[in-house]
Parts: C-alpha cells; sequence; structure tokens
C-alpha cells in the first residue's frame, strides 16, 4: 500500500506555507494536529469569528479568550480602525469603527478596507521575533510603575460626594443606617403617609434615592459590573466621585460618562 500525503489546509498556523506545512505533523487518536501553533493570521482570523454576521463583539468573549484582544490589537492597527465601547446595563459590547468617529463596521467591510502594508509588516515582524503587543504595554506599564487595578465595593452616594459602602445584599440595610446617622427616619415615614403606602411599597433605599437624591452603585447579579442607578440628576460631587471611582479601577468608559462637560 502506498504513502498517503496529508494536506494542511490551516493557515492560521504557523507552520503553515503556501505548499503546505513546514514541520512534521503529529495527530493524536482523532485525526486532530497536535503541532499546531498560533501564527499572526491566527489573531486575525479568530476577530472575523467573534465579528460573524454583526458589527460588535461581546467583552464576555474577549475576557474568555484573551487572544481576541491581541487579534483586535492587530486589526485596528493594520486597518486603520477605531473602536468604541456600548454599555447595557452590566453588558459591554466592542464595535470596530471607521476611524474614531466613523460608523461601526462588519467584517465584509473591513477586508474590503486597503490594509496598511507598512504597519502589517511592523507587526508580523515583532510577531515572528516573538514580540507581542501585550508584551509590550507590560513593559510600558512596568516602565510607568503602573500599579493593578483595585475593585471597588458597592455603595450609596451621597449628593454631597459622601461614599457609604453596602455590600451586595445589604442595600436597604445601608439605606435604613444612613436615614437614622443623617436624622432621616422622621421625614421618610412622613414621605410614606403622604404618598398613601406603607414601608413595603416605599423602602428607605426608594426615600434615599427619590427624596435626597442618593445614587447607588451596585449590581443585582452581584457580580460582574458596576451599574449606577440614580432617580434625580446627580450633582457635580457625584459625578466628580464616580469618575475617580471607575478611574481607579480602570474603567475609563465607565469614568468618562460622569465627566460634566457643562
Amino acid at each position: 500500500m502506498g504513502k498517503r500525503k496529508i494536506t494542511c489546509n490551516n493557515n492560521s498556523c504557523k507552520h503553515h506555507t503556501n505548499g503546505g506545512c513546514d514541520t512534521c505533523i503529529t495527530l493524536d487518536g482523532s485525526g486532530k494536529c497536535k503541532s499546531f501553533e498560533k501564527g499572526f493570521a491566527y489573531y486575525f482570523h479568530i476577530v472575523w469569528d467573534a465579528l460573524d454576521n454583526k458589527n460588535f463583539i461581546d467583552m464576555v468573549e474577549i475576557r474568555m479568550n484573551p487572544d481576541l484582544k491581541t487579534g483586535l490589537f492587530y486589526v485596528m492597527e493594520c486597518y486603520d480602525l477605531g473602536f468604541s465601547e456600548m454599555e447595557w446595563g452590566t453588558c459591554r459590547m466592542v464595535m470596530l469603527k471607521d476611524g474614531k468617529e466613523g460608523k461601526p463596521l462588519k467584517y465584509e467591510e473591513i477586508i474590503e478596507r486597503e490594509m496598511n502594508m507598512e504597519k502589517f509588516s511592523k507587526h508580523l515582524e515583532n510577531f515572528n521575533n516573538g514580540i507581542m503587543p501585550q508584551m509590550q504595554q507590560e513593559q510600558e506599564q512596568d516602565a510607568a510603575g503602573q500599579q493593578d487595578k483595585e475593585e471597588k465595593e458597592f455603595g450609596w452616594l451621597s449628593p454631597t460626594g459622601v461614599f457609604t459602602e453596602s455590600p451586595f445584599g445589604t442595600h436597604e440595610e445601608s439605606a435604613e443606617q444612613i436615614c437614622e446617622e443623617k436624622g432621616f427616619t422622621e421625614e421618610y415615614w412622613n414621605w410614606v403617609k403622604e404618598n398613601r403606602g406603607n414601608e413595603i411599597n416605599h423602602l428607605m433605599r426608594d426615600f434615599l434615592s427619590e427624596v435626597k437624591g442618593y445614587c447607588l452603585i451596585h449590581n443585582p447579579s452581584g457580580y460582574t459590573g458596576y451599574i449606577v442607578t440614580n432617580m434625580k440628576n446627580l450633582t457635580k460631587q457625584q459625578k466628580e466621585f464616580l469618575y475617580g471611582y471607575f478611574m481607579d479601577m480602570g474603567d475609563r468608559f465607565k469614568a468618562e460618562q460622569f465627566v460634566d462637560f457643562d
């Protein structure tokens, strides 16, 4: 029986060549190639797969597959793209755009653009020399003496910018504590009576939000993300606190939602 030749068409692999493969292929028991290594093209392909037929990539996908972040960097650089983030509750998505202010683009619209071959060649050379984008970023961060991002506790924020920590599941308890400490209790009960309700339908957390102008930093699911809920317009002090709060966590996108341009 003659020898059979294996033809590899996986151009995401660093060993792939126009003629096939430049290394000895090792297959496991199921026939899967164990010689696969991520090539430069791999990082473009995973972005195309993530975009699919839409013009955004869910941030959850990026967190689950860190290679996507590298792929997005290469795609943005080589196709001269900008990006923006959009948010729905605690869900966040990344969109690749035509420049910084252009419209979000789908896969088909991106590959129709002319590639910046100068940047492509530069990044390909770095890749072949073992230099990855995140390595460059880490070196820059080390040189700048940047510290790890910190996480913050949920809590209540008063109109004057005073923050009271309130872990998940304790927001009503914390509201009661604030009302007691600030002397709001009698005013709260008068508010309940005026609204012809009871303490079940009119909680102290409702009173703080609707009457006293407090906002609550929380997340009903208890993890992964932060939501700011306010019933009244945020004050300047609240916006300044929230900006610093999210910047401390390295979330510039969220922080800049509270920049006061007035």
